[in-house]
């Protein structure tokens, strides 16, 4: 069975595509939820969110805009099944109710909908291709309430985006993960404003030749209040796809140049490398509130090596380049982290602003096969072609070591050499102490 919209009231009619409103929305599935409630029938939600829709407002104008949105709904409307009513609830979001449907009912409808709108479209007399995505959430599987319904639909199109499938049906297990997720994100700002959860580990870097330490590398640690050392695996990549990413790795910084500043008075000569997300690139204000940390710690910028990853830097490589040209003005070094990972172009790589090739752990624990200690050397003496010194990461075993130093490597870094220590712990290790 379908859902029929009631006769629209005053206000509850979309002026562009004249389907029902988010208003005649919650209007009709509110009672319906109710009724399915008391009867115990299923009730299922199809969200179709449409991109592109800003793309042609910024390209064409509003009222080029205005004719595409008309265009979807008509042909949602097309695409809808029997008596069912269509909903137009914002911008670029629809919505289909449907009660005592299956799971592949439900899907068949869902795969209809984005056929229809992945069709071309017309905008300005050019033809014009959108992007559909439809989640499906279900009552009682998934919600309760109208708010938990409309939830979990729209959290379905988020999985349909990131998967690229085009429709989904919503993802319990998913959705604990992003739940997990925000909950982190909230706990680490507040951890960053008091400043007692986060610590820095320095892992050393050893020069081949005379085995001396010749720098650290500051790792992020997590000690949360409940939940103990969280991994870092487990929050820095949601990090850089937050607005905290900015504040963490100044907190970084403001800590590891403290550190090294002692560190240098009571005799210790090495750099510290910090690792820099490619995404604080977009950020105007980065080279100023970088450059004011060396400022207020008096140090030489030349002791503090910024390490990027190949890949991040691949993503925009002109505004990689740009970035990173300024940021060596300064005196500071530049390190290419994960080399061998990013499938970076040999054009771009020669035109880097860069001072060493950290050559990827996967590559160096493979220097017992053929392939990893071939991988291993073109990437050394293409370091040494262009001028770059090379780190070793990942070291776990002494043959892998030795390789690396018969092979070229300036550089080495791993759990062999030197596992992660907190401060007291490394200046202990370093003699210190």
């Amino acid at each position: 069975m379908s859902v029929t919209s009631q006769d629209p009231g005053p206000g509850t009619r979309d002026s562009r595509t004249c389907l029902a409103n988010r208003d005649a929305f919650y209007r009709d599935v509110a009672p319906l939820l109710e009724r399915s409630c008391q009867t115990d029938l299923s009730l299922v939600l199809l969200v179709v969110d449409v991109d592109g829709i800003d793309f042609a407002l910024r390209t064409f104008g509003p009222f080029d805009r205005d004719a595409l949105i008309r265009d979807i709904g008509q042909h949602l409307q097309e695409a809808t099944p029997g008596n069912a009513t269509p909903y137009h609830i914002m911008q670029g979001r629809f919505a289909l109710v449907m009660t005592e449907v299956s799971y592949r009912r439900a899907t068949q409808e869902a795969r209809a909908v984005v056929e229809t709108l992945n069709e071309s479209f017309e905008v300005c007399g050019s033809p014009y291709r959108l992007d559909a995505h439809v989640g499906i959430g279900h009552y009682p599987n998934h919600a309760t309430t109208v708010n938990e319904l409309v939830r979990t639909a729209v959290f379905a199109t988020h999985q349909a985006r990131v998967n690229r499938s085009g429709y989904a049906i919503f993802d319990q297990e998913w959705d604990r993960r992003e739940q997990e997720r925000f909950g982190l994100m909230v706990d680490l700002g507040q951890a960053l404003e008091t400043h007692d959860q986060l610590q820095l580990a320095f892992q050393p870097k050893l020069d081949l030749r005379s085995g001396r330490c010749t720098g650290v590398e500051a790792l992020c640690r997590w000690n949360h209040p409940r939940k103990g050392f969280i991994p870092p695996g487990h929050f820095l990549p949601y990090v850089e796809q937050s607005n905290l990413i900015m504040p963490l790795t100044e907190a970084v910084m403001a800590e590891g140049l403290a550190q090294l500043v002692g560190w240098h008075e009571r005799g210790f000569e090495g750099d510290l490398a910090i690792n820099l997300s490619p995404v604080l690139f977009r950020d105007p204000d980065l080279k100023e509130r970088l450059r004011e940390h060396f400022r207020f710690s008096n140090l030489d910028p030349a002791k503090v090596q910024f390490e990027v990853t190949e890949s991040g830097i691949m993503e925009e490589p002109n505004q990689s380049i740009h970035t990173l040209t300024q940021i060596r003005t300064w005196g500071c070094q530049v390190a290419v982290d994960d080399f061998g990972t990013g499938h970076s172009s040999l054009a771009y790589l020669a035109d880097l602003p860069v001072d060493s090739l950290k050559i990827d752990k996967h590559f160096v624990q493979g220097l017992a096969q053929p392939w990893g200690e071939a991988i291993v050397g073109a990437s050394v003496t293409l370091a040494q072609k262009l001028g770059f010194g090379t780190i070793a990461e990942g070291i776990e075993e002494k043959e892998q070591l030795q390789k690396c130093r018969e092979l070229g490597c300036d550089q080495a870094q791993g759990f062999y050499t030197g596992r992660p220590m907190f401060a007291a712990d490394f200046e202990h290790w370093l003699g210190l102490d």
